[in-house]
C-alpha cells in the first residue's frame, strides 16, 4: 500500500525536473556558440543548436530544419559520410570521437571540423538516434598545411643545398685537375726550353706546347670569369649585326685539327641566313662549346655535323654527333653548373661542367632557345633557335649628347636590352 501511494508522488516530483532539463536545453540550445544536434534513427534532425545554424544553415530556423536531413544542407558527399557515421553508431552503440572531416557545401568554401558523435539513448538505455558537436578546426588545419608546406620546401631547399655542395666539391676536384695538368706541361716544358742544347725546330715545338696549354688555362680562367658574371645577371653583350654563316664556318674550322687528331669527319652545311642582331663573340663561344663537345665526346672515326637554316623568323643550328649519347638521367640536368654526365665521369673525359651551363646563359641573352635530343649510345643532336631581330634604327633627328654623338646612340650594347640579359662589364 506505501508503495502504491508513493508513486503519484514520484511522478508530480519528476514532471518539474522533466520540464527543467527541457528548458535547461532549450536555453543551451538556442544560446549556445557550439554546433550541437540531436537526430533520431533515420538521421532526422530534432534539435540543433543556434551555433550549429549559425556555422551550416544561415537565415534559418531551428523548427525550420526539424524532420530535415544533411542532404538539405550538405553536399552529397559530406551528407552521405555523417549518414554512414551515423547508423554506424546506432548499430553498434560506440562512439565517434574526435573524428576530423572536410566539410563540403554548395555555393560556399569548404571547411574542417573535428567531430565527435555519441549514440542518444532514453531512460530505459535503448538507443533512439544520436546527437553530437563539432568545432571549427579550419583555421589549424590551415596553419598546419602551411607548416607542412614550409618544412616540405626546407627539406628541398636543404637537399639542392646538399647537392649544391656535393657538386661544389667535384667542380674543386675537376677545376684542380684541369689547372694541374696544363701547368705541369708548362713547367715541364719552360724547364726543357731552359737547356741550352736544344735546336730551333725542338724549341719552337716546346713553346707551341706551352702555348697550347696556356690558352687552355686562358679558356678555364673565362669560363669561370664567365659563370660568375652570369649569377650576378652582368654578362655584358655587345650587340650588333651577326653573320651566322660566319661565325659557324670559323668555329668549325678552330675544331678541324683536334677533329683530324680523332680522324673524326667534321662536316659544316650552311643556307643563307641574313644579318641579325646578335653578339658575334658570344654566339662564336656556344658554337665553339657545343661542337668542342661533339668532337670529345665522339670516339674515333666518327662523325660530327654543323647544320645552319632557318625555320620561319628564326635562325636554326644544329649541332649533331655519333657519340656516346647522354643517359635518360642526365638529360635534365645536362645545363645545371658543374654537372657532369656519369659516362663523362666514368669515362675520365676532361671538363668542367661549365660548358653547356654558360652556352644556355647566351643562348637565352638572345631569347633563343637550347634543345636537345640524345640517347645513349645513338649519339646527340643540339638545336638553338634565334630570332632574326634587326638592330634598332638610330634617331639621328634628336640633339647630340654631351659627348657630341646622337642621344640614342650612345651604346648598342645598353639600348639592346631587349635582346637580353645587357649588364654592366665590370
Amino acid at each position: 500500500m506505501v508503495k502504491t501511494k508513493l508513486q503519484p508522488q514520484r511522478r508530480r516530483t519528476s514532471e518539474p525536473r522533466r520540464e527543467l532539463e527541457l528548458t535547461c536545453m532549450s536555453n543551451l540550445l538556442s544560446s549556445t556558440e557550439e554546433r550541437v544536434y540531436f537526430k533520431d534513427l533515420l538521421s532526422r534532425f530534432l534539435f540543433v543548436s543556434a551555433g550549429w545554424i549559425a556555422a551550416y544553415a544561415p537565415g534559418r530556423a531551428a523548427e525550420e530544419l526539424i524532420g530535415k536531413t544533411d542532404f538539405d544542407v550538405f553536399s552529397d558527399q559530406h551528407a552521405s559520410t555523417a549518414f554512414a557515421d551515423e547508423q554506424q553508431i546506432i548499430r553498434t552503440g560506440e562512439p565517434i570521437v574526435g573524428k576530423v572531416q572536410r566539410e563540403t557545401y554548395s555555393g560556399r568554401a569548404d571547411t574542417w571540423a573535428s567531430t565527435t558523435k555519441m549514440p542518444l539513448r532514453d531512460e530505459r538505455g535503448r538507443i533512439i538516434g544520436t546527437f553530437g558537436i563539432s568545432r571549427d578546426i579550419t583555421a589549424q588545419i590551415r596553419a598546419e598545411n602551411a607548416l607542412a608546406d614550409q618544412a616540405l620546401q626546407l627539406t628541398s631547399q636543404n637537399e639542392a643545398l646538399r647537392k649544391l655542395d656535393q657538386l661544389k666539391d667535384e667542380f674543386i676536384g675537376l677545376v684542380s685537375h684541369e689547372l694541374r695538368t696544363p701547368l705541369t706541361s708548362i713547367i715541364g716544358y719552360a724547364e726543357m726550353l731552359s737547356e741550352d742544347r736544344l735546336g730551333r725546330q725542338d724549341a719552337d715545338r716546346l713553346v707551341g706546347v706551352i702555348e697550347r696549354n696556356a690558352q687552355r688555362l686562358l679558356r678555364l680562367v673565362g669560363d669561370l670569369l664567365i659563370l660568375s658574371r652570369i649569377q650576378s645577371g652582368k654578362m655584358a653583350m655587345e650587340f650588333s649585326t651577326t653573320d651566322l654563316a660566319g661565325i659557324a664556318s670559323n668555329a668549325t674550322e678552330e675544331m678541324r685539327p683536334e677533329a683530324q687528331r680523332k680522324h673524326i669527319d667534321l662536316a659544316l652545311s650552311a643556307t643563307a641566313v641574313p644579318g641579325f642582331a646578335g653578339d658575334p663573340t658570344r654566339i662564336a663561344q656556344l658554337l665553339g662549346n657545343l661542337i668542342s663537345n661533339a668532337v670529345k665526346f665522339t670516339p674515333d672515326g666518327g662523325r660530327v655535323e654543323v647544320r645552319l637554316g632557318m625555320e620561319g623568323d628564326q635562325a636554326v643550328i644544329a649541332v649533331t654527333d655519333t657519340g656516346m649519347g647522354i643517359p635518360a638521367a642526365d638529360r635534365e640536368r645536362i645545363f645545371d653548373r658543374f654537372f657532369r654526365t656519369e659516362n663523362a665521369t666514368r669515362q675520365a673525359i676532361p671538363g668542367t661542367g661549365l660548358g653547356l651551363t654558360i652556352t644556355k646563359a647566351i643562348v637565352e641573352a638572345h631569347n633563343g632557345t637550347i634543345t636537345v635530343d640524345s640517347g645513349e649510345g645513338r649519339g646527340s643532336t643540339f638545336k638553338i633557335y634565334l630570332p632574326l631581330r634587326g638592330l634598332p634604327v638610330l634617331d639621328t633627328q634628336h640633339p647630340a649628347d654631351g659627348n657630341g654623338a646622337p642621344g640614342l646612340a650612345k651604346s648598342v650594347s645598353r639600348r639592346m636590352s631587349r635582346f637580353g640579359n645587357v649588364g654592366d662589364p665590370s
